[in-house]
C-alpha cells in the first residue's frame, strides 16, 4: 500500500480529537485566502518560515500536498481547493456561533458588531450613535477600531466599513457615501501662506502633510494632484503618522495641509476649526462601502442598523 492510501486507510473512523490542529487550518485558511505565505505571515504578525512548517505539518497530516509551488508563487492543489472550502465555511461559522454566545444578554437586548477606522469612528459614527440608540433602544451597537485591511478578521463583525479601496470577495455591500476630497488646514496656516483662496501652486509649496501607510490604500497627495490635472509633488512623500486622527489634529495646530475626506472634516470645517484652502475637489468612481462578511445572513438588528446608516450619510 502506497504512502497515500496508507494515511487515508489511517484516518477511517476518525474522531473529532483525530483532526489537524485548529491553529494550523486557521493558517491555510489564511494562506489560501492570500495565495501567499508571507502576507499571510503578515496578518497573524509571525515569521514567514513559522508559516511555511505549519503548512508542512498539514501536507504531511494529510499526506498529500496542498499547494502547487515554482518560481510564479503558489496555487492550490484539488486537495487544497476542497479543504479551503470546508475551513472556509466552517470557521466563519464558528466565528459566527463564538460572536452569538458572547453577545447575548439575559434582558434581550440585541447586539451587533461594526468595524471603521478610528477617524471613521471617531468623526462620523459615534457621533450618530445617540440617535440611533434613541430610536432603537432594544439594540446595542459595539464599534471596534481598526486602520489596516490586511489585519482584519471579517468573521467577528456583522458590518464593516474597509480602510482602503481593497475588494472582498463574497462579501455583501452597500454604497455608503461618495468618497470626496479636498485639501484642508487651520485658519492661521492658510493665512501664513496667503489670502484664500489660495492658487494650487501655493498649495504645491505648503507643508502637505502625509499619512505614513505600508500599503497604500488611500489617496495620496501625488494622486490628488494629478486628479485635478495639475503637477504631483516632487520626491517620495514622507508620512508624519499612520494614524489619520493624528493628522487632522497637525493640520489644525496648523502644522501644515492634509488630504480631508469629506465624511470626516466636514463638521471641523463647519465648527472654523479647519478650513478649505483651494477651491478644488476629488471626487472617486468608488464610494465608500459598508460591507457585511461573506457566509451568513444579517441578523434582524443588522439589518435594521444598516438602513439606519444609509439613509443618514
Amino acid at each position: 500500500m502506497n504512502q497515500i492510501a496508507s494515511r487515508s486507510a489511517s484516518k477511517a473512523g476518525l474522531g473529532l480529537g483525530e483532526l489537524p490542529s485548529i491553529q494550523g487550518l486557521n493558517t491555510f485558511a489564511i494562506v489560501a485566502r492570500h495565495d501567499s505565505f508571507s502576507s499571510a505571515a503578515e496578518e497573524l504578525e509571525i515569521g514567514q518560515s513559522a508559516v511555511s512548517h505549519a503548512i508542512r505539518q498539514l501536507e504531511r497530516w494529510f499526506g498529500r500536498p496542498l499547494f502547487e509551488r515554482d518560481h510564479r508563487g503558489i496555487r492550490l492543489t484539488e486537495a487544497g481547493r476542497i479543504l479551503a472550502d470546508g475551513v472556509g465555511a466552517g470557521l466563519t461559522r464558528v466565528h459566527q456561533a463564538v460572536r452569538d454566545v458572547q453577545h447575548l444578554h439575559d434582558d434581550g437586548t440585541e447586539v451587533i458588531t461594526i468595524s471603521v477606522s478610528t477617524a471613521t469612528a471617531s468623526s462620523w459614527l459615534i457621533p450618530r450613535l445617540a440617535s440611533f440608540k434613541r430610536a432603537y433602544p432594544e439594540i446595542d451597537v459595539r464599534c471596534v477600531t481598526t486602520d489596516s485591511d490586511r489585519n482584519f478578521d471579517t468573521g467577528s463583525v456583522d458590518l464593516f466599513v474597509p480602510v482602503g479601496r481593497a475588494r472582498w470577495p463574497g462579501c455583501q455591500r452597500w454604497p455608503l457615501m461618495s468618497e470626496t476630497v479636498y485639501p484642508v488646514c487651520s485658519p492661521g496656516y492658510a493665512s501664513s501662506v496667503g489670502s484664500i483662496p489660495w492658487t494650487l501652486g501655493q498649495l504645491l509649496g505648503a507643508n502637505l502633510l502625509t499619512l505614513q501607510e505600508r500599503h497604500r490604500t488611500r489617496m495620496r497627495w501625488s494622486e490628488w494632484f494629478r486628479a485635478v490635472g495639475a503637477a504631483s509633488p516632487e520626491g517620495e512623500e514622507q508620512g508624519i503618522t499612520n494614524d489619520y486622527t493624528v493628522l487632522l489634529h497637525a493640520a489644525m495646530e496648523g502644522q501644515g495641509v492634509g488630504l480631508g475626506w469629506h465624511h470626516l472634516v466636514d463638521d471641523l470645517v463647519q465648527q472654523g476649526r479647519l478650513l478649505r484652502p483651494v477651491e478644488e475637489e476629488v471626487t472617486t468612481s468608488e464610494p465608500l462601502w459598508l460591507n457585511a462578511p461573506p457566509g451568513r445572513a444579517l441578523t434582524s438588528a443588522a439589518e435594521v442598523f444598516r438602513d439606519w446608516l444609509l439613509v443618514r450619510v
